[in-house]
């Protein structure tokens, strides 16, 4: 009996060492599933006309009234923990057309807009005010690609932020952002892996299981956590319902199928295509998408618990 005791004791060192390992967690990090045709921290898409399509669809969506929402809500979250935008400088890393980059400055900050995507860029210049376009500075650049030391960068900005960013996948990129700011650094990321139904029908009909992707969010906690950072976190199941027709769905196939891990040759997208006509002859696809999500505020120069006071309306 007490021979059996000793190896599981053994081994509950050994498990409580691995969870507080920081080489184990950077290597897992850097080894963990990725899409097989997705190039490190870009985007997957086979063509170009496949990233004007979404970069078209995205834009368009993110200044919708749901998008804008969507940007409020995640702005006032950051807001209820201390962080006042009047006044910040902000570098907005892989700023897309300026979902974030244009209500900061609206809200008085200067924004310094990180984004290599030429069509992006022209659609973030589209949509900046007149009276806005000297607060926001644009850099046609990918933000991995960067070196800070040789721009200056470093803790030159009061907040760096990083939504969703393919940029975000790997601890060295972290850092560097990190060390860009001074007073705070928001990422967020996937917390687990995404949410498609339609996906879910397609791997069944072509007859794949790509591996089990967690998101990055769980590493980055993990790692700022062991590096001692100070952070709040919340983590959100965000799953909408989409009603799409059916030639809109199979318009979207190979970009899906190709940002999900499936395959995507003739014969894959043939059978996609043929399923999807099939199982949904009324012409209208129905499922579910989203997944769940990850926001991590680090504090940089307060570290301690802040107690944030809602100000009394005027009388």
């Amino acid at each position: 009996m007490l021979e059996q005791k000793v190896p599981e004791e053994n081994n509950a060192v050994n498990y409580s060492e691995l969870l507080f390992d920081l080489s184990i967690w950077e290597e897992a990090w850097k080894q963990r599933p990725r899409n097989p045709r997705s190039k490190k921290k870009s985007t997957p898409f086979e063509t170009e006309e496949a990233f004007e399509r979404w970069a078209r669809d995205y834009h368009r969506q993110s200044f919708a009234e749901e998008g804008k929402h969507r940007s409020e809500r995640i702005m006032s979250w950051i807001k209820n923990q201390g962080v006042d935008f009047s006044e910040l400088s902000i570098l907005d890393i892989g700023a897309a057309s300026g979902i974030f980059t244009i209500p900061f400055a609206e809200k008085g900050a200067t924004v310094t807009a990180v984004e290599p995507s030429e069509l992006l860029i022209s659609l973030m210049k589209e949509t900046i005010p007149n009276r806005l376009a000297s607060k926001i500075e644009i850099v046609p650049e990918r933000f991995e690609e960067i070196s800070i030391q040789e721009k200056g960068w470093e803790q030159k900005f009061d907040f760096a932020f990083a939504s969703m960013c393919p940029a975000m996948s790997d601890w060295e990129t972290v850092e560097q952002a990190i060390q860009s700011a001074r007073k705070y650094v928001y990422i967020s990321a996937m917390a687990g892996p995404r949410v498609h139904t339609l996906i879910d029908e397609l791997k069944e009909v072509l007859h794949v299981n790509p591996p089990y992707r967690s998101g990055d969010m769980g590493y980055i906690q993990q790692l700022l956590f062991l590096k001692g950072y100070a952070y709040t976190t919340l983590i959100t199941n965000e799953v909408n319902t989409i009603e799409m027709p059916v030639q809109q769905v199979v318009d979207h196939l190979q970009e899906w199928l190709n940002t999900y891990g499936l395959p995507t040759d003739t014969d894959s997208l043939y059978k996609a295509e043929h399923y999807i006509r099939s199982a949904y002859p009324d012409g209208v696809v129905n499922f579910l998408r989203g997944g769940r999500f990850g926001k991590i505020l680090i504090q940089l120069d307060q570290q301690n618990m802040r107690v944030v006071r809602k100000k009394e309306a005027k009388k």
